[in-house]
């Protein structure tokens, strides 16, 4: 393939080598977009290759260079012409915000003046790297539970539309030309792989082709489940045994398996179904089901064995007794300890003393004194200083007596074996509560021991157990109960279980006789075969539905797209990477790049579209945004944003917020240079807080003669984004300062009409102050003939030469009338402020400033 063009001829001629419904698939693609018949007809086509034919279907028609589209000059580019109706967008008012459709539209805002919040809704309605997540409404009010939204009035070519944006909902796809810039899409430039904005027709081409093929193939795959879900169910619940023909048949059913396979199984001769009823009955009585029964009587006979042996060891009268010891002994020590008690508390006035609740309170005061109080020293602490945990206060002699006292209470032999047996006495009940004592019909049914002697002898033993575990716990409750009778000796399972044994062995034995297991394993093939016959059509069928959905299989493999995603990422290399890179280079070299320090990469292609990334030309392998500063990341990405629009033929409008951030002025020059040339081509909108860059970018479109649109956008109370027209005031120009300083006194004049005399003094201070700033602006751009304006990006040293006129009387009339503005924005000694003047002194004022920017224009000043 040439290396440096791709055309629609190429396209056909390599679609020459595709599958007839693929080539017709291309034939759809470039006559038009796909529907669901289209891909109803090209699944047809496809199962057609493997004789899966579909009634009705169309032939295949290929592609040819009759259905190359006919060249077409560019789409109509997109141009935003306002945003209104604003809603629920982060404090934004509700507009409108209005945009030049042409040229270059400067919109000025300071921080928090609402430039993000248009951003925002530029980003979701147009294209953004980075969109952004919903669209908060403003946090100073209550949540209105509704998304953001908007009016969006824009123009297609010459046509005037407008569309509703609600956020979370796509927007108008022609909105979708229009492309935003601001620093999070440009992190993404930089770091993570970026499809083009726009595809020319012929890399869409593939993309289309792709996804035909991927929609073909899903088609493909929903007929094949569609399928598996009609497998009869009867197949399902056979019973087979896994090793007999029958049962290994119908586990490897395939697409492969014949008609004669399945015949040579299913169908039976009237000897073979006579021969399975007499194995049947030959083989009935079985001695290995008859061992499996006994061995289940037996491990049941050993389960009542154990657990006879265990309520023995509980229950009998030597447990017992030393039972009913540990609770006397406990029901003696508990007497002691509360004589003890009693005879402890005798001497106190207060109740209680000895009791449980005090106790409680005694040890909680040992945690305290032994870990915090006096750690290291024994309690109760009662030296020389030392002072009661529980009152503060100072302990005196007495005071060390009792508590020594208390102590030894507490320690004393009597107290503590009154614990220790009640420990006792709960561990008891405890055990007590874990033994499992009774008895069920299922067991003694298992153990075919209902109706013997065995069985009767069991119950009694399991009775006599229930009694004496019930005596135990009403004992231990402090109940005066009589002890029950004794406990009946232990039925013995020993003999009857050994008899079990010899029997299983035997019928075991009996088993493996060589002649039976042959009639066994007889019997097993016939009886899964007599299983299987009756369903001998059913497997027929779906023997056929395996192999349609074999077929199927087949089918979806010519689905995959690798093979077109190679060939258009060929394509894309000759038709768009050349001049991508080409244009990035150029423009890393407009924004003062000696050296591209980055180079455009096509990354892996997938479904036919190819990304492209940014890769550091020294060391590919490693980020270019871990290399790059912070600066340089802001210009590598706008470059790139711009030679991506470069690609294509389309002129839509893009929108930048602060394209300069983290640049030094070399680069924010070079940056307001890029813009105005764009603007020649296509709409730019620039949103900016920067002074300096609003300076030189409105500078330069001045000079390249292109259309240029300045706003303001201002806060208003609890609401931003006000815009307001032309630039904002420390931008402004002395003509337009003096038209804004005239509109603002006739304001002030209806106040004071009003009689709001107090307002009236404010907005005039207002206009003085701003008069001031007019005469130090009048100085620079007229007076000085602009050889230096404040934040200017140069002096201009040509223009001195007109400065020859200045007179004293110039230099006089700016002194005193900058000193008189002053006079009424500054703080003045009562004596000496002669209060706010009426209003023809401030038109007078204004009428002085105008009068004299007149004849400075007359001296040829501009």
């Amino acid at each position: 393939m040439p290396s440096s063009v791709f055309t629609f001829d190429d396209l056909i001629q390599w679609s020459e080598r595709l599958l007839p419904w693929q080539r017709d698939a291309l034939r759809r693609v470039l006559t038009g977009r796909l529907n669901e018949s289209d891909i109803a007809d090209l699944a047809a086509m496809a199962k057609a290759e493997y004789g899966l034919a579909t009634p009705g279907r169309p032939s295949p028609v290929p592609a040819t260079a009759a259905h190359i589209p006919a060249a077409s000059t560019s789409s109509q580019p997109v141009a935003i012409t306002a945003i209104r109706d604003i809603t629920n967008v982060n404090a934004l008012a509700s507009g409108p915000a209005t945009f030049a459709s042409e040229g270059l539209t400067v919109i000025y805002g300071d921080n928090a003046s609402g430039k993000s919040g248009v951003t925002r809704i530029l980003k979701k309605a147009g294209r953004a790297r980075e969109p952004g997540g919903a669209i908060r409404s403003s946090v100073f009010e209550p949540d209105p539970g509704k998304p953001a939204s908007a009016i969006i009035d824009f123009r297609v070519g010459i046509e005037n539309r407008h569309a509703s944006w609600v956020d979370g909902i796509p927007a108008d796809p022609e909105l979708s030309k229009l492309n935003v810039f601001d620093a999070s899409c440009g992190a993404v430039q930089i770091e993570e792989n970026n499809r083009l904005a726009y595809t020319p027709r012929i890399l869409q081409a593939f993309q289309e082709l792709a996804e035909a093929c991927r929609a073909v193939g899903a088609k493909l795959k929903s007929e094949q489940e569609a399928l598996e879900k009609t497998r009869p169910p009867q197949l399902n619940q056979l019973a087979l045994r896994p090793q007999t023909k029958a049962g290994l048949l119908a586990t490897n059913l395939s697409a492969r398996t014949t008609h004669k396979e399945i015949d040579a199984v299913c169908d039976l001769t009237q000897e073979e179904r006579e021969r399975h009823a007499a194995l049947g009955r030959a083989l009935q009585d079985n001695p290995n089901r008859q061992a499996d029964l006994l061995d289940a009587r037996a491990h049941r006979l050993r389960d009542l064995d154990a657990l006879t042996s265990s309520l023995q060891s509980t229950f009998s009268n030597e447990a017992l007794e030393e039972v009913e010891t540990v609770l006397d002994d406990s029901a003696a020590a508990v007497e002691a300890a509360k004589a003890a008690s009693l005879a402890f508390a005798s001497g106190s006035t207060l109740a209680g003393i000895g009791g449980e609740a005090w106790k409680r309170l005694w040890e909680a005061a040992r945690r305290y004194s032994e870990a915090q109080a006096y750690p290291g020293e024994s309690f109760p602490v009662t030296r020389d200083g030392a002072v009661c945990l529980l009152c503060q206060q100072p302990i005196e002699k007495t005071s060390a007596e009792r508590l020594n006292k208390f102590e030894k209470f507490v320690q004393d032999d009597v107290q503590r074996l009154a614990d220790s047996a009640r420990d006792q006495v709960e561990a008891r009940k405890r055990q007590l509560e874990a033994t499992k004592v009774g008895l069920s019909g299922a067991q003694q049914r298992e153990a075919a021991l209902r109706g013997t002697s065995d069985g009767q002898s069991l119950k009694a033993f399991i009775v006599c157990a229930k009694l004496r575990r019930r005596y135990l716990f009403r004992k231990a409750g402090g109940q005066n109960v009589k002890r029950p009778g004794d406990l009946p000796a232990r039925p013995d399972f020993a003999n009857l279980r050994a008899s079990l044994a010899e029997e299983i062995t035997s019928l075991r034995t009996a088993a493996q006789n060589d002649e039976r297991r042959k009639m066994q394993s007889e019997f097993a093939e016939l009886d899964d075969r007599m299983k299987l016959a009756p369903l001998k059509n059913i497997l027929k069928n779906e023997v056929a539905s395996l192999i349609y959905s074999a077929l199927l299989d087949r089918a979806r493999t010519d689905c995959d797209t690798t093979w077109i995603t190679r060939k258009g990422g060929e394509a894309a290399e000759a038709v768009v990477t050349a001049r991508l890179r080409s244009d990035f280079a150029g423009n890393l070299n407009r924004l003062g790049f000696s050296a591209a320090p980055v180079e455009v990469k096509l990354g892996v292609g997938t479904v036919g579209q190819h990304p492209y990334r940014l890769a550091l030309i020294v060391r590919e392998d490693v980020p270019p945004s871990e290399v790059l500063s912070e600066g340089e990341k802001t210009c590598v990405a706008l470059a790139g944003f711009l030679a991506e629009l470069e690609t294509t033929n389309n002129a839509s409008g893009i929108i930048l917020d602060d394209p300069v951030s983290s640049l030094d002025h070399h680069y924010r020059l070079q940056v307001a240079r890029l813009l105005v040339e764009a603007a020649r081509q296509r709409q730019v909108v620039v949103l900016t807080h920067d002074i300096v860059f609003l300076l030189m970018i409105t500078k330069f479109a001045r000079a390249a003669a292109i259309p240029l649109t300045e706003r303001s956008l201002q806060r208003g109370g609890p609401r931003h984004g006000l815009l307001v027209e032309g630039p904002p005031w420390v931008a402004m120009p002395v003509g337009r300062r003096i038209g804004v300083l005239r509109n603002e006194m006739q304001n002030a004049e209806a106040i004071l009409r009003k009689g709001d005399r107090a307002a009236y003094e404010q907005k005039a201070e207002w206009i003085y102050k701003r008069l001031r700033q007019t005469w130090e602006r009048a100085v620079e751009e007229l007076l000085l003939n602009r050889v230096v304006l404040r934040f200017g990006d140069a002096i201009e040293t040509q223009r001195l030469k007109a400065l020859t006129d200045i007179t004293d009387a110039d230099v006089q009339t700016v002194e005193s009338e900058m000193a008189y503005c002053s006079s009424f924005v500054h703080d003045e000694s009562g004596a000496v402020n002669a209060g706010i003047p009426d209003p023809p002194v401030i038109e007078a004022a204004i009428k002085r400033i105008e009068d004299w920017v007149e004849s400075l224009r007359k001296r040829g000043r501009k």
